[in-house]
């Protein structure tokens, strides 16, 4: 530290600093000292190294003469390098030249074979010679036909009249092999067109024998006429007699040829588009009948809606093998094909389909069979209706609709159509929705007695027909909203797995089946109708009883024995068991609801009527009594019931209070509140309104 710092840390004016400046002063002292002394004992190690690095900087002229010389020799070594590989290139370059030149030699030795051999081979009716021949012809590079030319006559001018010469016999050999069925010898010919470079003549006329074939198979299919389903069956056979000659053609096509395919099915379709619709003109079947004057049972159409279905199903599937075919073919001899190229061989083959005749038959029969379908499925919905209209008919009406509709929307799926489906579950929903029509018209008007719930101390009168009917008609209504939701559901997963069809066509799948998702909602409205109505019908029994609950004028004597004071309380709760039992055997969560909706409004009515009551404690323990019991009754129900019931239950407890002073502990936590407690205590006549403002609750 300088002594200007120690200066200013230190007051040396005092004796005080000036120790401490001189105390600061020694201690720098030593630490000097011991930086000096370390110095100096690293003073021979440091001799030593600079001994070494004198010896190695005399060593450094010897390592850089070496170092020159190698790079000397490296660079004589990258310039002979240099020489060897241009070298090597220019062997490599004569050696590309001398194999071309061979192979021009080779070329031009064979042009000369070709144009020799051809005629030769077609003299000797050795197609398949000839062929091979114009095959090498055609495989040569441009640049050994052009030398051969620039020698002497143009060799093009002798092979193309000799490949014509052999496209002409070809043509001639096929079509007198054709004309005898010979079809060893048409599918030999057939394959030396592509090696003559003529594969699209080959195969159109492939395609001209195989319709013409195929058009004799599918009459004598036509002809075939056994069994029931004779149009289906004939169908049937004449598709899957098309598919066969389709497949054959196929297997027959050259590798890559998938778009010779293409060419080959617009060749074949026509005739089997012709064919289809002759049998469909011929024996497809046509009820006739001019409703309403003339109105076949519903029955007596099943059969032909059947036979139409398979028959639809049948055309499906022939589209289906038809689009499949380019990619089968391209698996197998064409794995690593673009997939640009593959959509559009599937692009062609949808536009083919969506043009041909077939297609038009198809809609045809679609519109024939869904008109057949709507006329089953309205008169077997009216016939079941008008079954269950009757009062002692036991026909379900749900039970029957719900059989038709799934029946039909299954031979919907069957058939393989997307609109078809579609258009089934539309009217599906439409005789669902009339069914749910009709049971609302059958609940509109609800009878008397429809339920064993009397006023108190008189006798259930016995159910009428008509309360069983109704209540039949509110337990199909329950249950076809439940069958009509799994039917929806059903019906929308058996149809994607039939059809596997896009996505765009599942999403109109869902949307179709979502109307018989309205169905079920139009089936909840009439079980909502029912409860209410069966609610309304009830409340002057429920009235009577929750007057009668919290009635403060027992008609028991207090001396009376235990069985009859058990009696009177019981009285309510063995009612509503009996009600409870007669809703749980004939509905389901409509049983439930209407009896909630019951209870609901029985306690609203007792609380209210309580207050409106004045008690003494007799009274006040008979209603304890009743409305502990029913509170025991309602435990297992809704938890709003119970609510209330155990705030009706409190409040009489308080009605039945010795003393006012005991209220605090008889009232259950959270069952009223303290407004509510001193309403409820008001009503007892011995009590003082005074006393009970005081009471602490």
């Amino acid at each position: 530290m300088s002594l200007t710092l120690l200066l200013e840390k230190y007051d040396v004016s005092t004796e005080e600093g000036l120790q401490k400046a001189l105390n600061e002063i020694e201690k720098e002292e030593c630490e000097v000292n011991e930086a000096l002394s370390s110095a100096l004992s690293r003073a021979c190690t440091l001799e030593g190294r600079l001994r070494s690095a004198s010896q190695a900087y005399s060593k450094l002229g010897e390592v850089k003469n070496d170092a020159q010389v190698a790079a000397d020799m490296v660079d004589k070594t990258a310039a002979l390098a240099r020489d060897v590989s241009a070298k090597v290139r220019q062997l490599d370059l004569a050696r590309s030249r001398v194999a071309e030149c061979q192979r021009r030699v080779h070329d031009l030795i064979d042009l000369r074979v070709c144009s020799a051999g051809v005629e030769a081979a077609i003299k000797a009716q050795d197609y398949e010679t000839a062929a091979a021949h114009v095959s090498r012809f055609l495989s040569m590079e441009p640049g050994s036909v052009a030398a051969a030319r620039a020698r002497g006559p143009d060799p093009r001018t002798d092979m193309d009249a000799a490949a014509r010469t052999l496209r002409d016999q070809l043509r001639i050999k096929f079509e007198e092999a054709a004309k005898i069925e010979d079809d060893a010898s048409v599918e030999r010919l057939f394959r030396l067109f592509p090696e003559i470079g003529r594969a699209e003549e080959g195969v159109e006329l492939l395609t001209r024998h195989l319709a013409a074939q195929l058009e004799a198979s599918l009459r004598r299919a036509g002809q075939s006429r056994s069994g029931g389903a004779v149009f289906a069956d004939t169908l049937t056979r004449a598709l899957e007699t098309a598919a066969a000659t389709v497949e054959r053609l196929r297997r027959l096509l050259p590798p890559h040829g998938h778009m010779l395919l293409v060419q080959g099915l617009r060749g074949l379709q026509p005739t089997v588009c012709s064919s289809v619709r002759r049998i469909w003109s011929e024996l497809a079947p046509r009820p006739r009948f001019r409703p309403p004057q003339d109105k076949p049972d519903p029955l007596r159409l099943e059969p032909a809606l059947s036979e139409l279905a398979l028959a639809l199903s049948r055309m499906q599937l022939y589209f289906n093998f038809l689009r499949r075919r380019p990619e089968v073919t391209v698996n197998e001899h064409d794995p690593s094909l673009s997939e640009e190229a593959r959509a559009e061989s599937v692009r062609v083959i949808d536009r083919m389909i969506a043009e041909s005749d077939m297609t038009l038959t198809a809609q045809e029969h679609l519109a024939h069979y869904l008109e057949l379908e709507r006329y089953f499925l309205e008169e077997s919905v009216n016939k079941a209706i008008k079954l269950s209209a009757g009062e002692d008919s036991g026909a379900g009406l749900v039970d029957d609709v719900f059989y038709i509709t799934r029946k039909v929307i299954r031979r919907a799926i069957s058939t393989g159509s997307v609109d078809g489906m579609c258009a089934v579950m539309n009217e599906a929903g439409a005789q669902l929705e009339r069914a749910a029509r009709a049971l609302r018209k059958g609940l509109s008007v609800t009878p008397h007695d429809v339920l064993p719930l009397a006023p108190p101390r008189t006798t259930p009168a016995p159910a009428p027909s008509e309360a069983e009917l109704y209540l039949a008609h509110l337990a199909e209504a329950e249950a076809g909203a439940e069958w009509t939701e799994r039917l929806a559901t059903e019906a929308c997963v058996e149809a994607e797995a039939a059809v596997r069809a896009s996505a765009g066509a599942c999403d109109k799948l869902r949307s179709c089946a979502a109307g018989l998702s309205g169905a079920a909602a139009s089936f909840r409205a009439v079980t909502e109708l029912g409860v209410s109505s069966l609610r309304a019908a009830l409340l002057p029994a429920v009235t009577a009883w929750a007057d009668a609950l919290v009635d403060p004028d027992s008609d028991v004597d207090e001396m009376c024995v235990t069985d009859e004071l058990s009696e009177e309380a019981g009285a309510l709760p063995a009612a509503l068991d009996t009600l409870a039992d007669t809703l749980r055997g004939r509905l389901a969560a409509a049983g439930d609801l209407l009896l909630a909706g019951l209870m609901d409004d029985l306690l609203t009515r007792a609380h209210r009527t309580m207050l409106r009551n004045t008690y003494d404690r007799r009274g006040g323990l008979a209603t304890e009594r009743r409305c502990r019991r029913v509170s025991l009754w309602a435990g297992t129900g809704a938890p709003s019931v119970r609510e209330r019931a155990r705030s009706l239950s409190a409040a009489a407890a308080l009605l039945s209070l010795e003393r006012l002073e005991h209220a605090p502990d008889a009232l259950p936590p959270a069952a009223l509140t303290p407004a509510a407690a001193r309403d409820v205590l008001a009503r007892r006549s011995d009590f003082k309104l005074e006393d009970i403002k005081r009471l602490k609750l």
